[in-house]
């Protein structure tokens, strides 16, 4: 009972509307910014009530989460263990991916193309398909997220 009411308190309680971005995740969430208006999206994150922090996250097997509550407030959670042993292309992927989920109100995308490749940075990562993120594909991975 208590884990129910705590899942349901996560998504449902008042939290402060201070937002808060913690270091290393600054410079993504800018970064993902200046991809929107690469990509004619014009976002400010300051005018945003979303917070971004990096911390041990207890569900076995999540790396990340957007959560929404009540208020329009709104957090990205990064797994603080998964988030040091990661390349910053990575976290770059990482932390595009639940903004997706925040700001573009993006769903998982499995869809893979004919070499089992993950055409969506927001593939859920439970469908097998191989999720690359490089140089060589970040321009199709980002137009597929900004322009979907």
């Amino acid at each position: 009972m208590f884990v129910l009411v705590t899942n349901l308190c996560l998504m449902g309680c008042n939290k402060d509307n201070t937002q808060v971005i913690e270091g290393e995740l600054q410079a993504h969430f800018s970064n993902f910014e200046n991809e929107a208006a690469a990509h004619g999206i014009d976002l400010d994150i300051s005018t945003l009530d979303i917070s971004g922090y990096i911390q041990n996250i207890e569900t076995i097997g999540t790396l990340g989460q957007c959560k929404s509550y009540s208020d329009g407030s709104q957090q990205v959670i990064v797994d603080e263990q998964y988030w040091n042993r990661i390349s910053d292309e990575e976290r770059e992927y990482l932390v595009f991916h639940e903004l997706g989920h925040c700001i573009l109100k993006r769903e998982h995308n499995d869809n893979k193309d004919e070499n089992g490749n993950c055409i969506s940075i927001m593939q859920s990562g439970t469908n097998g398909c191989k999720s690359e993120y490089s140089n060589e594909n970040r321009t199709q991975l980002l137009n597929e997220l900004f322009i979907n």
